[in-house]
């Protein structure tokens, strides 16, 4: 047989494969083309954590004053609040409704930042047990003692590492014999308070009073055009403009324990400007039975 078309046939079969190779080798023919990588998109900074408020307390703030300071409180964009109160309590009678039970169980309950406190003025009384049993009258020597362990109690019971609490004094009311047991209530409360690293005590008094120190009967409220009445007939309970008043007062002590500025609600978050002073006396928190009787006055 001849080699003159063997070699052709092995020249043909040369093309064939060299003629492939270049096909599969050509930009844009049947190589899949390569498509620039998009910039991975920076994600969006995580929204700042909200904290928790807890109020507790007798009727002040079961009306009109807790109301508002709640309302004003959830308000904020940064801020969760909770409220728990109960009318005619406080420390003297568990029988009737032990806040040391219940402030533990919302605290629990909530895990709150901070603690906004405000009870005493139904305990100008007798102590009882929970058992109904009166353990000192009121007026006795050991009345203040077993009253100061009742409240260091319970602020024990309420607070966790890094909670804060705020104890309201009971506003001055003008009524002269009630006033006699306030002041030791309220002397006793800002002792024990006073020894704690991680309470204050706000004194209400400059809201409340005169430049005589006289109870302040109207002031001007947000929202009224003249001067409105403060407190009801009863000189204690507050008027629909004097809880907005009181609650307008707290309001913003409380952000300046949680280290916030007043925010619209619309504002996703707010921020304290450099070098201006946290608001009042504490640091800030670091970012990261059968019924019984009723007591004789219900603030």
């Amino acid at each position: 047989m001849s080699t003159r078309p063997l070699r052709a046939l092995l020249f043909l079969a040369f093309l064939s494969t060299s003629a492939q190779a270049a096909a599969d080798s050509a930009p844009g023919l049947n190589a899949s083309p390569v498509l620039p990588t998009a910039p991975a998109q920076a994600a969006a900074p995580a929204p700042a954590p909200r904290r928790t408020v807890l109020l507790l307390g007798d009727s002040l703030i079961a009306t009109g004053f807790g109301e508002y300071l709640q309302n004003q409180l959830s308000a904020h964009p940064r801020i969760r609040c909770e409220r728990r109160a109960k009318s005619s309590t406080g420390l003297a009678r568990p029988d009737f409704f032990d806040w040391l039970e219940v402030g533990q169980q919302e605290v629990q309950q909530h895990q709150p930042d901070v603690v906004v406190v405000i009870l005493g003025g139904n305990d100008g009384q007798a102590l009882h047990t929970r058992q109904g049993r009166a353990t000192v009258a009121w007026g006795k020597p050991d009345w203040q003692g077993e009253y100061r362990q009742r409240l260091s109690d319970f602020v024990t019971a309420i607070s966790a590492p890094g909670r804060k609490i705020v104890w309201l004094e009971l506003p001055a009311t003008g009524r002269q014999r009630f006033e006699q047991k306030l002041a030791v209530i309220r002397d006793l409360q800002r002792e024990v308070i006073a020894a704690r690293g991680d309470a204050v005590h706000l004194d209400t008094r400059p809201y409340f009073t005169d430049a005589r120190g006289k109870a302040l009967k109207q002031a001007r409220v947000e929202g009224f055009r003249k001067p409105m009445r403060l407190r009801m007939t009863d000189g204690v309970h507050f008027t629909v403009a004097g809880g907005r008043y009181f609650a307008n007062k707290v309001y913003p002590e409380v952000l300046g324990v949680l280290g916030l500025e007043h925010a619209e609600p619309e504002e996703q978050h707010t921020t304290r400007p450099a070098g201006a002073p946290v608001k009042p006396a504490m640091q800030a928190l670091a970012p990261v039975a059968p019924a019984a009787p009723e007591a004789p006055t219900k603030p």
